[in-house]
């Protein structure tokens, strides 16, 4: 696969030449761009004015342009800086001053189906740009603006690359449908899911989601645009109730010569961020004294050597990456490719991510510059290599499990090199890594086309087509000679698994930009759009081998490549979802009266096959205003702000995101002439429904050297989704409905930046955002729905969390745990009254700081980040850690040696393992050094060195406070509940960056 990648790179660069020689040159400019203080402004844009040919600064703020004899002058612009036209009438060289802004208000955000101007916005829209990414081992794009945007919750899910990501923006908006937001990727929605197959292997669990997003290449993302209130995100309609992340990927904006940018990095881990508690080998073998363990010097027992199963499973290779840009064009076109390559490895032994990113795009213009042809094509090869880690498993069967409870007075291997696995306790979790082999391969291909024609000067049709097809593949296998494992020992165990995933989007749009009067402006959009997707699964696989099933006679031939050797053949399944199709129209317009007052309103009418047949469509209005107070006469000789503008929004959107076909009759087989109706018809069934406003505020201060914005919001979910038993005498068992209760999300969000010192040798910003929100479901008058499942040895059945009125959206519903009697058992629910509800998984306040210090060449960024008001469940101290263990002869937490527990003491689930969920995390440093261009031919040379989760300050006992591990129950999902989770490394890397 590789290989056949690599060629089609080759393939590509002869078009890009011939592309090179036919977009040809004419005069070469060149230039420096300096600050107000004389440092060079590196990365600024230079334009030439009236055309879309540019270029943009080095390091050292040069620049060199190939401009067409007509050119007069450039356009030249920088975020933070006001933008300035320079005259090049009669000149090859240029030197430019940019004067410091209020941030750039002329830049252009992307909001949906087009773009305003910063000024322009009346919703709630933050912007993340390329500059102030997150760095460090990023692997998919919403990890690149965590902790970045005020109330906006980006939760990895472990500590495994390619972990899927759990996102709210602004709280939970629903109870079962999805309340991950809406992914537009240079103007074309994804479907959200993921076409890697996930594993569910008895005992073992279920394997955790990946990231729909890893085929995107992150180092090509220009910026991300997050919609937050109704009025951004209802142009989206029913999809864009839990807002929307607009992602715009790099464009050339090289003119003449063709432009190459290059860059490598090396990495490696450095240990846990944050390890688990267990006891050492000695303080083990002074536990055993302490319980009267019995046979507590038997070699069944203690081992007489010292491991550490939690380091050994860990992995210390070093990782790479590749990335590659080539751009070039002129006034008629331009085009860029980009080629990534990286192989992170795994925190924990025999996992890791490799992907090879491909993607190439341009802009053609024809017709007098009347036709503008753009194209998109992104090509993403992701494989993904598992160990046994899985969200449910019982008391054995994950390898973090296993080294949690590992006798740290035994070997990992016997005398003859073999595995040392135990016939009591608790598995080798070394044993149980080498005995798995999985591992998946997900290739997606991203198109689009779209055709703009500008009927007259101001009015202009667009076209885009776009296709998002993905296919994934996994073999699973687990060998037979691994010991203690039902159903796999002297078995062995091989399943082939295959998804797809297909979507496409027509989209046609009208948009109007004029001038109405002197004072008045008005761009108005409308438009219409089909989109459809679909998903395919199979799966087949055998048991009962008659090879690996004894260490010393290991051959290296998989169980899926000769699944017929197979003594029990598995029943194949194959599952074919239903199409999704969604026809939309929508409209927008804007009102700017004299750049002082604002208005936007925004209609969509979406028509769903997912809705009932009473309600196929639903239509979704919002209205925004803003008044720029700065540019009033009273305030344009204001001391205190340069800008000041203040904005309100109202609007309606809709969540759709709950399983194809819940509306109508599914039927389904589950074996040889077995047939039955799996899903009662519900002709009602419509989309949950959000209400949402919004107040709020932008300002500057210090011609525009302190900077931010505030809001308050208050949005309601109504007409919940609700999977429910139905009543019987039915044809099926369950069927969905809208419930007739309330979601709610109320809170405020608040964000500020300043550039504290400016001068041409040092300078430093700073960032800071913190957000509250409170979140409550009321008039819900259905039986209490109990999630948040609890594994392990002792628990089985016992759930830890419950969706009730007025209640947050799963709050922790427990037995009371009352302390310990004097045999030091421990006493929960003495009176026999049953759970309670005991706190809020869902974080309150979340906030986010970033800082960069320059000096002279040297720069350093901190970014981190934290959220507060929160409990955690941590099951991993229920029931794995748990004092009991000991007895048998295997590893303890350090909490419960710690504490009065005897090892007599019964294992339940209660709200004795709550625990506050509180953190801060530095979650990036990079140190960086720009030699700038140091030959004719290297241009633009940085060496930098960053570190990733460098720390994290809790009082939260588990690995990570920052968890997400999916303990869902019948599709309701969870929050905050930490088992046993994939840990988190810290890890270190070393790169450069170029440009030719």
């Amino acid at each position: 696969m590789t290989t056949t990648r690599f060629l089609r790179v080759l393939l590509l660069c002869p078009l890009l030449l011939i592309m090179q020689i036919s977009w040809a040159q004419n005069t070469t400019i060149s230039g420096k761009v300096t600050d107000d203080k004389g440092a060079p402004v590196a990365g600024a844009s230079v334009l030439v004015k009236g055309t879309k040919t540019g270029t943009s600064t080095d390091a050292t703020g040069n620049f060199t342009i190939s401009v067409p004899p007509s050119a007069q002058s450039l356009t030249v612009s920088y975020v933070g800086f006001g933008a300035q036209d320079v005259s090049i009438s009669g000149k090859t060289s240029v030197t430019v001053t940019l004067t410091t802004s209020n941030q750039n208000l002329n830049e252009v955000v992307v909001i949906g189906y087009g773009g305003v101007r910063k000024k322009d916005l009346t919703g709630a829209v933050s912007v993340v740009g390329a500059k102030d990414f997150n760095q460090g081992g990023i692997s998919a794009p919403d990890q690149l603006v965590q902790s970045k945007v005020a109330g906006v919750l980006v939760t990895v899910n472990s500590g495994e690359p390619g972990a899927g990501t759990t996102i709210q923006i602004r709280g939970s908006s629903s109870l079962r449908a999805s309340n991950n937001p809406l992914y537009v990727i240079d103007g074309v929605p994804l479907d959200g899911r993921n076409a890697e197959p996930q594993a569910t292997i008895t005992g073992f669990g279920t394997t955790p989601a990946s990231n729909p997003l890893l085929f995107i290449n992150p180092n090509d993302i220009a910026s991300i645009s997050i919609l937050k209130d109704a009025s951004a995100a209802a142009i989206y309609g029913a999809r864009g109730a839990n807002g929307v992340i607009e992602i715009t990927t790099k464009k050339a904006t090289a003119s003449g010569g063709m432009k190459i940018d290059a860059g490598v990095s090396y990495g490696t881990y450095a240990g846990y961020m944050k390890k688990f508690g267990v006891l050492s080998s000695s303080q083990f073998v002074n536990a055993l004294t302490k319980y009267n363990v019995p046979n507590a010097d038997s070699p069944f027992i203690n081992g007489g050597h010292s491991t550490d199963a939690l380091n050994a499973i860990t992995n210390s290779t070093v990782t790479q990456a590749y990335n590659l840009a080539i751009s070039g064009g002129n006034e008629n076109g331009r085009y860029r490719a980009s080629f990534y390559a990286s192989d992170p490895q795994g925190f924990i032994k025999n996992t890791g991510l490799d992907k090879y990113v491909g993607t190439f795009s341009g802009t053609t213009y024809g017709l007098n510059k009347k036709l503008t042809i753009d194209f998109n094509l992104v090509e993403g090869n992701v494989g993904h290599t598992f160990t046994a880690i899985g969200n449910t498993v019982g008391s054995q069967g994950d390898a973090i499990t296993a080294a949690l409870q590992w006798n740290p007075t035994f070997s990992f291997y016997n005398p003859d090199g073999t595995y040392n696995q135990p016939t009591t306790g608790t598995g080798n979790p070394l044993a149980l890594i080498g005995a798995v082999n999985d591992r998946a391969v997900t290739n997606t291909v991203l198109a689009n086309i779209s055709g703009s024609y500008k009927i007259l000067p101001n009015l202009e049709y667009k076209l885009l087509y776009s296709i998002n097809n993905s296919a994934g593949s996994r073999n699973t296998n687990y060998d037979g000679w691994l010991s203690g494992y039902s159903g796999i020992s002297g078995l062995g165990l091989g399943v082939i698994q295959n998804a797809k995933l297909n979507s496409q989007t027509f989209t046609h749009t009208l948009t109007y930009n004029a001038n109405i009067t002197k004072k008045l402006h008005l761009t108005a959009l409308g438009g219409y759009e089909y989109w459809t997707s679909q998903y395919s699964a199979n799966a087949f696989g055998a048991t009962g081998f008659n090879t690996n099933l004894t260490q010393q006679t290991i051959v290296p031939v998989l169980y899926t490549s000769m699944l017929q050797d197979g003594n029990t053949q598995f029943l194949p399944f194959t599952y074919l979802d239903p199409k999704i199709e969604i026809q939309s129209f929508f409209a927008r317009a804007i009102l700017n009266w004299d750049d002082k007052y604002l208005l936007t309103a925004t209609l969509r009418d979406d028509g769903s096959s997912k809705f009932g047949a009473n309600n196929k469509y639903g239509t979704f209005p919002s209205v925004a205003g803003r008044w720029t107070v700065s540019n009033e006469n009273f305030m344009k000789n204001s001391k205190v702000f340069s800008t000041l503008a203040i904005r309100a929004s109202y609007g309606i959107t809709g969540n759709q995101e709950y399983p194809a076909g819940s509306a109508e009759e599914q039927f389904a087989f589950s074996a040889y002439n077995t047939f039955g109706q799996v899903n009662v018809y519900n002709p009602n069934l419509q989309w949950e429904q959000t209400t949402s406003t919004d107040f709020g505020f932008d300002y500057g201060l210090m011609k525009g050297r302190i900077y931010g914005s505030f809001d308050y919001y208050d949005k309601n979910t109504t007409d919940l989704l609700y999977q429910s038993q139905a009543i019987q005498p039915a044809p099926a068992t369950s069927t969905w409905q809208n419930l007739n209760a309330t979601l709610s999300n109320k809170g405020f969000e608040f964000s500020i930046g300043a550039n504290l010192v400016q001068s041409s040798n040092f300078s430093w910003d700073i960032g800071f955002n913190i957000a509250n929100n409170k979140n409550l479901l009321t008039n819900y008058t259905g039986a209490l729905i109990q999630t948040g499942q609890v594994n392990g040895q002792g628990v089985s059945g016992a759930f830890a969390e419950a969706i009730a009125n007025n209640e947050p959206l799963d709050a922790f519903y427990l037995k009371p745990f009352q302390g310990f009697d004097n045999n030091g058992n421990q006493i929960v629910d003495s009176a026999g009254k049953g759970p309670v509800f005991a706190g809020d998984p869902n974080p309150h306040t979340l906030y986010g700081v970033s800082t960069t210090l320059r000096y002279k060449k040297l720069s350093l960024l901190i970014n981190g980040g934290g959220a507060g008001g929160f409990l955690i469940y941590n099951n991993t101290a229920t029931s794995v850690t748990d004092i009991s263990g000991i007895s048998k002869g295997v590893n303890i937490g350090t909490s419960a040696y710690n504490s009065i527990e005897e090892p007599s003491s019964a294992v339940e689930a209660s709200t004795r393992f709550l625990e506050s969920g509180n953190y801060f995390k530095l979650r990036n440093v990079r140190l960086q050094y720009i030699f700038g261009d140091v030959a004719k031919v290297v241009k633009n040379l940085s060496v930098y060195v960053s570190g990733s989760n460098l720390f994290v300050i809790t009082k939260f006992t588990g690995f990570d406070p920052e968890v997400s591990i999916d303990k869902s129950n019948g599709g309701y999902p969870s929050q905050s509940i930490e088992y046993a989770p994939y840990p988190t490394g810290r890890s270190i890397a070393v790169g450069l960056n170029f440009s030719l």
